[in-house]
């Protein structure tokens, strides 16, 4: 049992309920790091979803590289 009527008692009682309270605050700003995290992926989740397909990106390069060969060839004419 600690003796509460010595300095060094108090001084260590007092230490001890500091490390706890801060130790409290710091799971607390975990806590909201982690759900700013969480909201954060999901929006760039979501942002990821409406591009398009990949074979869609695929087609409009290779149909936009045709379309500047044939105008490419046309000016040079």
């Amino acid at each position: 049992m600690v003796n509460n009527n010595c300095s060094f008692g108090k001084v260590n009682r007092n230490m001890i309920e500091n490390i706890a309270k801060e130790h409290k605050d710091f799971k607390a700003y975990i806590v909201a790091e982690f759900t700013e995290l969480k909201t954060t992926n999901n929006t760039l989740y979501n942002h990821l979803s409406s591009r398009l397909p990949m074979w869609a990106t695929i087609l409009f390069t290779i149909m936009g590289s045709v379309l500047t060969g044939l105008i490419v060839m046309v000016v040079k004419v």
